[in-house]
């Protein structure tokens, strides 16, 4: 959140610095000038920034992935899991995202086991 308030900070100093060639939008992130980036930039950004820090590329949808799966691990139900990708049924992030549901289950099987020393 830090991060957005410096940017929003600086983005407010380029519309005074603009005047009235500042093009208004409704895009959070923007070109200096208040005008919409490329679609395109956000990725290109994130492959620049893997090869700087010797990182394997990933797309943004890659921490989409991640947070799922992140969630799963974590033992949150599906429902919830299904709320927070914005899934419409519970059954399309199951088709997904059953490895992961799997793996999960087999740990909460795992830990029952443990519980009465099986």
């Amino acid at each position: 959140m830090d991060a957005l308030k410096e940017y929003r900070d600086w983005q407010n100093a380029q519309r005074e610095i603009c005047g009235g060639s500042w093009v208004e939008s409704d895009r959070l992130f923007t070109k200096w000038d208040g005008s919409p980036m490329p679609t395109s930039a956000p990725y290109s950004y994130l492959q620049s920034f893997c090869k700087k820090a010797g990182l394997r590329p990933v797309t943004i949808h890659s921490f989409r992935h991640f947070n799922a799966s992140a969630l799963i691990d974590a033992g949150v139900d599906v429902v919830t899991v299904q709320t927070a990708l914005g899934h419409s049924t519970a059954a399309t992030t199951l088709n997904i995202y059953s490895h992961a549901f799997s793996n999960a289950q087999t740990r909460a099987m795992e830990a029952i086991a443990n519980a009465i020393n099986l």
